[in-house]
C-alpha cells in the first residue's frame, strides 16, 4: 500500500511543479487568444494591437506605463469561420511592488479602432497578472460602436 501511495504522489508531483513556476513567474507576460465570432463580417489587411500596461492603483491623475505593444499586420477575418490569434506580450517586463496591469486588444483600419477585443474575465478594463487576475487571457471581438 506504502509503494503505491509514494507511486501516486510522484505521478502528482510535475503538475504540482508546472503550477509553482507560474506561481513563482515574475515577468509581466501574458499569453492569450484573440477570437473574433463566426458571426462578424469579413475584413482583410487590418492590425491587430495588444498592448500591457502599468498603472498605479493608487493614483488617479497619472497616465499608465506603456509595458510593451505588439501588432498582427495583415489580420484577417473571413464571416462563417471563427478566426483565432494566439499572442504573447510583456515577457521582458518584471512585476513591481503595487503596480497593477491592464491589457488592452483593438482591431485598427489605419488609425481607427474598428473592433476591440472585450477579454473574458474582466471586460471592463482588461486587468491581469496582479489581485487574482490572470496571466493567460481570452478576449472575443466586438465591432466598436455595436454591442
Amino acid at each position: 500500500m506504502r509503494s503505491l501511495t509514494f507511486a501516486a504522489l510522484l505521478l502528482a508531483l510535475p503538475a504540482f511543479a508546472a503550477d509553482d513556476k507560474k506561481k513563482d513567474d515574475q515577468t509581466t507576460k501574458v499569453t492569450g487568444t484573440f477570437t473574433v465570432p463566426k458571426e462578424q463580417a469579413s475584413f482583410e489587411k487590418l492590425v491587430l494591437e495588444i498592448r500591457l500596461y502599468e498603472y498605479d492603483p493608487r493614483i488617479a491623475d497619472k497616465a499608465a506605463d506603456l509595458i510593451e505593444k505588439v501588432l498582427v499586420k495583415d489580420f484577417k477575418h473571413e464571416k462563417g469561420k471563427e478566426t483565432v490569434q494566439k499572442f504573447e506580450v510583456g515577457a521582458k517586463g518584471m512585476l513591481k511592488e503595487g503596480k497593477a496591469y491592464y491589457l488592452t486588444v483593438y482591431v485598427l483600419d489605419g488609425d481607427t479602432r474598428v473592433a476591440r477585443g472585450d477579454l473574458e474575465h474582466d471586460a471592463g478594463l482588461g486587468k491581469v497578472l496582479t489581485n487574482g487576475q490572470p496571466r493567460e487571457v481570452k478576449a472575443v471581438s466586438r465591432p466598436i460602436g455595436k454591442k
